[in-house]
């Protein structure tokens, strides 16, 4: 019986000791220190990786013995087979399949992620496809892992170890274009900031928890490469629980849809939480449903760019002060390339700087071209117009033009923006049906027989403008009017 005693509280002791170890180490880890790795350098969790409002807890990086980093070579010539680059030196990198006479595109996974998810694999097939490219998944897993503060923190030491990568390899700088998701955009920023001319770095939806609004220090910004792209997603804030950044981060800085919500995803933090539980339940708690669903649209990032690197439809995006401006038409043209730029993977082929804006489709593929319709009228409009346009490539519609009826006065143009997935090529002929409103009331105000002045359309992928027989012409109620493109006949 004593024996029996002696043994519980030896276990009880133990767990104790254990258990006061590891509140030790924990609270030992968030108080102000520093903390050193080779080659890699030191790290310390003080400011500016510390701060009362953005960051109020602040750990040091694991080792990387810890993180257990990995970067894994796919190139044309090795058959697109994954080799375990050995990163010692230059001549051990070559001996992997490494050159230096290619130019490298160096994938980074975020949170909970490693380097043999789809999207990593599907990203490194479309770039062996655009080109003969050292393509590297970097698998830095073990260091992603809950709690997130934790990954935060090592983001740096795997920064870190890109940048000696690309020192080791002899390769130049300017030839690497680093591409981060979530987290490992900061990852991509923290490799910049230690190498002089990084060439370019893609941050698809950078992580916002601990980094928006931090010192550039702390988060990716335009200083960690000659060239900064990035797409935002999923900038939602806390209240819909959008884990992506809103501030600008990038030379240029793509925001579809705004930027927040994505066509096809939960939008606010009750039709997450409710769309995650409701996948949860339907796939027994299957981990990877359960993501999709909460994290829709910070993903649709990477399948944007994923798309856009091989992808025909060129994700043309517009310079606008803000999204409103941007769905209402107001920053389709402009003279040049001085308002547009391609969102994903060409954005480098452009000068246009700043905050742009584009729509997609809520399912692959995404990408739209853009049109604008400019009708001018003689007398008053009330009522719902749908149109049908054709071209040398096809049809576009029926599409309505408006979502509910609208008044229009006399001599005004109406501007519609209208998307599809089909490039119209030449335009042809265009058609019109006209849904007059039946409130009695309001109804002899606005005449059956509605005339036109002139009617164009904008296609705002390539600023060239296409004009309609109009003049004149009548568009009656509950009826379709056809009208044909100059320099067609029909």
């Amino acid at each position: 019986m004593a024996t029996h005693s002696s043994t519980i509280t030896l276990i009880v002791v133990l767990f104790t000791l254990q258990a006061n170890g590891f509140l030790l180490d924990t609270v030992l880890n968030h108080l102000p220190h520093k903390v050193c790795y080779g080659d890699l350098g030191c790290f310390s969790n003080g400011p500016p990786f510390l701060d009362l409002l953005h960051r109020p807890l602040s750990v040091g990086p694991e080792s990387p013995s810890t993180i257990q980093t990995r970067f894994l070579l796919y190139t044309r010539e090795n058959g697109r087979q994954e080799r375990v680059l050995d990163t010692s030196s230059g001549a051990t990198m070559e001996s992997s399949g490494f050159s230096t006479s290619r130019n490298t595109k160096i994938i980074v996974h975020g949170f909970t992620h490693n380097a043999h998810r789809a999207w990593v694999q599907n990203m490194t097939k479309e770039l062996l496809i655009a080109g003969d490219f050292n393509v590297i998944a970097v698998d830095w897993q073990h260091g992603a892992d809950l709690p997130y503060e934790q990954a935060t923190a090592n983001t740096r030491v795997v920064g870190a170890q890109i940048a000696r990568l690309v020192q080791v390899s002899g390769a130049d700088a300017n030839t690497v274009h680093i591409i981060g998701h979530s987290l490992g955009a900061h990852v991509a920023g923290y490799a910049g900031e230690r190498l002089s001319h990084l060439g370019r770095i893609s941050g698809l939806d950078p992580a916002s928890p601990y980094f928006e609004n931090m010192d550039i220090q702390v988060r990716l910004d335009p200083s960690d490469a000659d060239f900064v792209d990035v797409i935002h997603t999923d900038d939602g804030g806390l209240k819909n629980l959008g884990f992506g950044c809103t501030q600008e981060l990038g030379h240029v800085d793509f925001y579809p849809n705004g930027g927040q919500k994505q066509p096809g995803c939960a939008g606010d933090a009750v039709d997450k939480l409710g769309s995650t539980s409701w996948a949860a339940l339907t796939t027994l708690f299957d981990f990877y449903a359960e993501e999709e669903t909460l994290a829709c649209s910070h993903e649709r990032s990477y399948m944007y760019y994923i798309e856009s690197i091989n992808s025909v439809c060129p994700f043309t995006a517009f310079k606008c002060p803000n999204a409103d401006d941007f769905h209402a038409g107001k920053c389709l043209s402009c003279k040049g390339d001085t308002c547009r730029s391609r969102m994903g993977y060409h954005a480098d082929k452009y000068s246009t700087m700043g905050s742009l804006y584009l729509e997609t489709e809520p399912r692959a593929t995404f990408c739209d071209y853009n049109y604008l319709i400019n009708i001018s009228t003689v007398n008053n409009f009330d009522g719902k117009l749908t149109l049908t346009l054709t071209g040398s490539n096809g049809t576009i519609g029926p599409t309505p033009l408006m979502e509910k009826n609208e008044p229009h006065l006399y001599n005004t143009i109406i501007s519609k923006m209208f998307r599809s997935r089909l490039d119209i090529g030449n335009m042809e002929t265009l058609s019109l049906h006209y849904e007059k409103i039946g409130t009695i009331i309001v109804s002899g105000s606005y005449p059956d027989d509605w005339q036109l002045l002139g009617i164009s359309i904008w296609k705002a992928d390539e600023q060239k403008r296409t004009s309609f027989k109009a003049y004149h012409k009548e568009v009656d109620n509950h009826n379709t009017t056809v009208f044909c493109a100059y320099g067609h006949s029909c």
